[in-house]
């Protein structure tokens, strides 16, 4: 039997071929490109919220345990690690300690952050008077990656102690803004410690803790800071009104207020 090729085109099956794969060209650039940018800014925002740990872990060792001076290499991906000062305008919110009914037993606090903020993700990861927080920009709400040192100290007696440490952190250079992108080293030293109290209250007495968020929502962690405050496993403080915060019963107050200056970003 004689074999006929007449229909056969070098052409078609180029055309085929060609089109089957630049199908799959288009396919992967539609669906697989997406999930590998989406894994990367994950990734992304995985590292930095164990870079805000490290952060703070650096932080406690220059306060609590007398460490003069820290430094830490970090690598910045997907968006931009920023210093606000304490005195900048652009933060705004404040913790306030008061007997209720009572004076401030400290000054009023305005801790700054260091705040990164992602480019895709449009999420937040923020350092702030000793915690570190997480958002979602555009959603509500925010919740604490790993707490500050406030803690409750009962005695054998049944003195109930409440011991507030403060941190804030302040420039070296003089301006309020400091900002990093890529691979870097932030280098921290204690500046001062000031401590208010202790007071005593013998009776008993209902301490107040109130907490102003930032008046830019994208960057308000009332939440986290409510979970914290009001766990049960924590300071167990009731809230009322909204954010702020009352624990019963105080026989003692003790703050202590950081200053820690970020030498460099």
């Amino acid at each position: 039997m004689r074999q006929r090729e007449s229909g056969v085109s070098e052409a078609i099956g180029y055309i085929i071929i060609f089109g089957l794969v630049m199908t799959g060209i288009g396919l992967i650039t539609l669906y697989g490109y997406p999930v590998l940018m989406q894994q990367e800014s994950s990734a992304n925002i995985r590292n930095m919220e164990q870079t805000m740990i490290v952060l703070q872990n650096d932080m406690k060792s220059l306060t609590y345990k007398l460490v003069p001076y820290k430094e830490t290499t970090l690598r910045v991906s997907g968006g931009t690690l920023t210093l606000f000062d304490s005195d900048n305008s652009v933060i705004d919110q404040t913790f306030i300690i008061r007997e209720e009914g009572g004076p401030d037993l400290a000054e009023v606090l305005v801790p700054g952050e260091l705040r990164f903020e992602a480019q895709k993700e449009h999420a937040v990861v923020t350092l702030e008077n000793g915690a570190v927080m997480k958002r979602e920009i555009g959603s509500t709400g925010s919740f604490m990656l790993a707490q500050p040192r406030w803690y409750i100290d009962t005695s054998s007696t049944g003195v109930k102690t409440l011991v507030i440490n403060y941190m804030r952190l302040v420039p070296s250079s003089g301006s309020q803004i400091l900002s990093q992108t890529g691979v870097g080293t932030v280098r921290m030293r204690h500046y001062q410690t000031r401590y208010f109290g202790p007071y005593d209250y013998p009776a008993g007495a209902n301490i107040q803790v109130v907490y102003s968020p930032n008046t830019d929502p994208a960057y308000d962690y009332s939440q986290a800071w409510r979970n914290f405050l009001t766990d049960n496993n924590g300071l167990d403080m009731t809230e009322a009104p909204a954010n702020t915060y009352t624990m019963t019963g105080v026989n003692s107050v003790v703050v202590k207020m950081y200053d820690i200056i970020v030498v460099e970003l």
